[in-house]
């Protein structure tokens, strides 16, 4: 052990010398820190814009307060657009906008951020093919078709790239300088060297990526007082090591082979290659043929198909602007169409629910073929933008969307007029966050099959190590 920790002193003393790893820590540095800037730029859009939304919502309602009081004083008759109407706050002039908050660690990663609904707004109406009004800046076409600069993505396809950097020539370049033979002179073995070696750049890179990380999300203004902020921090942490751990532990493998110095480096490109890009692209392809993606256009064909008749006969309900809507019991009319199109549209509105949970399901089963593709998920869990956080604010809007229509639903139903007080009553959407446990025991268990595969590499190496190189020890 102690000759470990001496060959790592000097490896650091090595690398303090060595510019051009000087140069590509200080490059992926300034990245890291840019890139938490521009992605922390994108999370403050988006609360910013959900603030005006939630500012203009609590204006709506003093406002109609306001109203509700002058008209109760003065005895007024009842409008179409009146506060006290059940049916004209519960369609529009109450509506409440259901907030997905960002997470602490927002600028760790954009991830469905760019595509899922943030913001909700909430009415009686019917939402006839989960059709969502987001509440966020509009996102370019070529952002979407790039994707964002964020932390995530220098985690997942650049950091490897920089290990493989600083790690290719671990023990190839010792023997091709003609240094190996010196070094094993001195009382200490290849396996010492090769895992003191690794061991000192791994130590600095992650450092390195931590540290500029951390400091990137300070500047970009993520909030790190709270406890769970840190939990967050805390499983990053385990997640860089574990990913550092894989890409040092395959360079400590390719040098066991006894390739030269630039068929190391090929190697690890190709690994890279294969499990950052070739293998997630075929998992994406499998998922869509084992569960092909709902078609948007098939799920309102069908909707359309099961509440035609009775979106028709609320059609010409709602057409009607001759009608005496009080008399004629217009608002009931309507409320009892809209029920009779929630009860057609659920059956189809749960199956499409259910492929889509399938298709997400089997991904995260097939992420284990690719390392990246576990780091990727973790990381996006982290920063509050991953899949399972999205459906779980989908499911909870859907089930606020139910306790506020049937708020105001009931309300018709006994022809009764809103106060000040029932005003106050009308629901509001608190998000329920997912228990840190359960988020942590996923990261952990994907940091855990990252630091199984790196042992599996090390172990692999090993014999190898015995025999590389001029002298064995």
């Amino acid at each position: 052990m102690s000759t470990l920790r001496t060959v790592m002193r000097l490896e650091w003393r090595i690398l303090r010398r060595e510019r051009s790893a000087l140069a590509i820590l200080g490059f992926f540095a300034l990245c890291l820190v840019l890139s938490a800037l521009s992605s922390g730029h994108h999370a403050a859009q988006l609360e910013a814009g959900i603030r005006r939304a939630q500012k203009a919502e609590t204006e709506r309602y003093v406002q109609a307060a306001a109203k509700i009081e002058a008209y109760s004083r003065a005895d007024k008759a009842l409008q179409s657009k009146d506060p006290r109407n059940p049916y004209y706050m519960g369609s529009e002039g109450a509506a409440r906008v259901a907030v997905l908050p960002p997470s602490p660690l927002a600028a760790m990663a954009v991830g469905q951020r760019d595509l899922a609904p943030q913001a909700v707004r909430v009415t009686s109406g019917v939402e006839l093919a989960a059709d969502r009004e987001i509440e966020t800046p509009m996102i370019g076409p070529s952002r979407l078709a790039t994707g964002p600069f964020d932390p995530a993505f220098l985690f997942v396809f650049i950091f490897p790239l920089v290990v493989i950097a600083l790690s290719y020539e671990l023990l190839t370049g010792e023997r091709e300088r003609g240094t190996l033979a010196m070094l094993l002179s001195q009382p200490v073995t290849q396996r010492q060297l090769v895992l003191g070696k690794a061991g000192a750049r791994a130590l600095v890179v992650v450092l390195v990526t931590l540290a500029f990380s951390l400091l990137g999300l300070v500047f970009s203004g993520a909030k790190l007082a709270s406890a769970i902020a840190w939990a967050h921090v805390a499983l990053f942490v385990v997640v860089t090591l574990g990913w550092a751990l894989f890409w040092f532990a395959a360079a400590i493998y390719v040098n066991s082979v006894g390739r030269s110095s630039s068929g190391n480096a090929l190697a690890l490109v190709g690994a890279w290659l294969l499990l950052v890009v070739v293998v997630p692209g075929l998992v994406q392809v499998a998922v869509d043929v084992t569960y092909p993606p709902p078609s948007r256009i098939e799920l309102l064909h069908e909707v359309r198909e099961a509440t035609q008749e009775a979106e028709q006969e609320l059609a010409s309900i709602q057409g009607r602007h001759d009608l005496d809507q009080a008399a004629q019991g217009f608002a009931k009319q309507v409320t009892a169409m809209q029920r009779r199109l929630v009860a057609k549209m659920e059956p189809i509105l749960t199956d499409a629910r259910a492929r889509q949970s399938e298709r997400q399901s089997l991904t995260a089963t097939l992420k284990f073929l690719s390392p990246a593709m576990v780091v990727q998920l973790a990381v996006e869990d982290i920063a509050g933008s991953g899949n399972l956080r999205h459906n779980r604010f989908e499911s909870q809007v859907d089930d606020y969307h139910e306790a506020y229509r049937e708020f105001f639903f009931s309300r018709i139903d006994r022809d009764q007029r809103l106060g000040t007080q029932e005003l106050r009553d009308v629901p509001r959407f608190e998000f329920a966050e997912e228990p840190t446990a359960e988020l942590s025991l996923r990261g952990i268990l994907g940091a855990l099959w990252l630091v199984v595969l790196g042992a599996l590499l090390v172990g692999l190496a090993l014999p190898g190590l015995r025999t590389i190189g001029r002298l064995s020890r």
